[in-house]
């Protein structure tokens, strides 16, 4: 479907299945890159008739997997594809906060693998020298696996999460300084951070351009920012299709190359690099989180669960990409 529209400014009920008596928990929003209000249909929403509030609540978390079924669209300005008309912020950011997710962090030792692998690269590459004069900021850092690895480093790391059971066991678990709330409700300071980074959060942001300005607000002349996202334009998305994993009702955005690099420079950010993103987690893990969208691995698991194997490490790509990116020459 590719009727295009116009996002309407009082009616948040536009399309699909969508059940009148969810009006009042749906909204809409505008393109964050070109602020055109005009898109084409790509999916029509597919809201269930029970849809409540605390059905809601309960899927905002880290390891959500809630099959998307808000409306997808497509820009008509510049391409980017967003959820329009999507879940409310309050509601979201509600979730996220109160969220307790203890299958995310069981997870955390193969994620620090990986950023300890991705840091090892990045410092060769981008001369990233491991110091505690070297401040690193994690938006959105869960349990903290970001900074941990980057607190092994060598490096001086903050993390800031709205999950305060997040941010209770990262700082019980590693004596991490993780603080508790959005990048909003802190008052930090001008130029204060060599590397800042966002994994796997600037598609849950309801207001991607405004985090990334306060990003190129925060950082220093020559630091470097880091984000992760599910990439649209990925061979894996095309593929799968609508198996793809990542389409998900807790990814308001599903940037590309071309659209990531707008948002990033109408922020005053430049993309140094665009590159894929391999994450390493158990076998276990992989196996269970796929297994909603293909039968095979269903099978599978139960093969890996009679070996004992599910704690195998497993390194894989399923469409993510990772964007380096410094402030424009002009700052």
């Amino acid at each position: 479907m590719n009727n295009s529209q116009v996002a309407p400014e009082t009616n948040p009920c536009n399309g699909g299945d969508q059940p009148s008596s969810s009006a009042f928990f749906i909204e809409n929003g505008a393109c964050p890159i070109c602020a055109s209000s005009a898109y084409d249909v790509l999916r029509a929403a597919r809201y269930p008739a029970n849809l409540t509030r605390d059905s809601l609540r309960s899927m905002y978390h880290s390891s959500g997997d809630h099959e998307l079924m808000d409306q997808l669209v497509s820009c008509s300005g510049c391409g980017l594809v967003y959820l329009n008309p999507r879940v409310s912020q309050e509601i979201a950011l509600s979730s996220y906060t109160n969220a307790i997710d203890p299958r995310f962090v069981e997870q955390n030792d193969g994620r620090i693998r990986t950023f300890k692998r991705t840091l090892a690269k990045l410092a060769h590459e981008y001369s990233i020298k491991p110091s505690k004069t070297t401040k690193v900021l994690d938006i959105g850092c869960a349990g903290g696996a970001f900074v941990k690895a980057a607190e092994d480093f060598g490096l001086s790391a903050i993390g800031i999460e709205p999950s305060a059971w997040m941010c209770e066991y990262g700082r019980d678990k590693y004596g991490l300084d993780l603080r508790q709330g959005t990048l909003e409700d802190f008052k930090l300071e001008a130029e204060s951070f060599d590397v800042i980074s966002l994994w796997d959060v600037l598609e849950h942001i309801y207001a991607p351009a405004e985090i990334l300005r306060e990003c190129e607000r925060l950082l220093k002349p020559d630091g470097l920012l880091i984000v992760n996202y599910p990439d649209y334009d990925s061979v894996a998305r095309k593929v799968l299709r609508w198996k793809w994993p990542f389409f998900l009702s807790v990814h308001v955005f599903y940037f590309t190359p071309k659209t990531i690099r707008a948002l990033l420079s109408k922020c005053g950010l430049q993309a140094l690099a665009i590159k894929p993103f391999f994450q390493t987690l158990d076998l276990g893990y992989v196996i269970q989180r796929a297994t909603p969208y293909f039968r095979f691995f269903k099978w599978l698991g139960q093969v890996v669960s009679v070996l004992g194997i599910g704690s195998l490490p497993c390194t894989y790509n399923m469409g993510q990409s990772m964007v380096i990116a410094r402030k424009n020459a002009r700052n």
